[in-house]
């Protein structure tokens, strides 16, 4: 029997890789978009049968609900979807800020919490949680986003000591600069100028360090060679001043 993931955010960037990556071995998808546009372009780029797409805007309570009600449990949730927001304090509006935290945190504990009686009930199941770099270093002018990140990294790690002993695992990822057309969306291309190449990380390889971590029922994954091993230098003042210098415009 072929197994079935749920992957949101799977239009582009990581949720697509991921669709691609599990289409490879032969697993039934249900793919959550919010981009008609994309959507489409995903669909005749992936080319697979075992697809279903759907689409849906995971920063509403209704969209989770309707999900969780009429979706079969599936085998592995990909919590992707997100946005990528930025600006200094206040830049944001109130309305901008709640639409951010249901979409990567709030709707991500509403989904996930949604299936797991099922998952448990069945006594398995796997989750993985798209996180950031973001949720372990400080992020100047991307405070509501790294605050949101470190949220659902809290809540994925909490959840994982939770079900382990109920056959689930949940791991968190958190990828540095993914090599994804989000910055450009959001006003942010100059990054592909200033952040240096070595820096970058595909999104398959992102998938791909991904899965062995989640297989292997690890509760976070930092994915890329370079961000594990200046990982115990992330919160250094150091740190931060190299994000603030990369970030700058110029």
């Amino acid at each position: 029997m072929n197994k079935r993931a749920l992957i949101t955010g799977s239009s582009s960037g990581i949720g697509f890789a991921y669709a691609r990556y599990l289409s490879e071995k032969n697993w039934n998808l249900d793919l959550i978009s919010n981009d008609n546009i994309r959507s489409e372009k995903s669909k005749i780029e992936l080319n697979y049968k075992k697809a279903s797409f759907y689409k849906a805007d995971l920063s509403k309570i209704e969209s989770i609900k309707n999900i969780v009600d009429n979706f079969e449990t599936p085998d592995l949730i990909v919590a992707n979807a997100g946005i990528a927001i930025s600006g200094s304090i206040g830049r944001l509006t109130r309305a901008e800020k709640e639409d951010a935290y249901y979409l990567m945190c709030g709707g991500v504990i509403d989904l996930i919490e949604g299936f797991v009686p099922s998952m448990i009930d069945k006594g398995s199941g796997r989750i993985v949680i798209i996180s950031s770099i973001g949720a372990i270093t400080a992020m100047p002018k991307s405070s509501i986003y790294s605050s949101i990140k470190s949220g659902v990294h809290a809540y994925g790690r909490s959840i994982s000591a939770e079900l382990k002993d109920k056959g689930i695992s949940v791991t968190v990822s958190m990828p540095g600069y993914v090599r994804t057309r989000a910055h450009k969306r959001v006003g942010l291309d100059h990054l592909e100028k200033k952040v240096p190449s070595w820096m970058w990380i595909n999104p398959e390889d992102v998938v791909k360090e991904t899965e062995k971590a989640s297989k292997a029922g690890k509760t976070e994954i930092i994915p890329g060679k370079v961000y594990k091993i200046t990982k115990p230098f992330l919160r250094f003042e150091s740190a931060i001043n190299v994000w603030k210098k990369i970030t700058k415009r110029n």
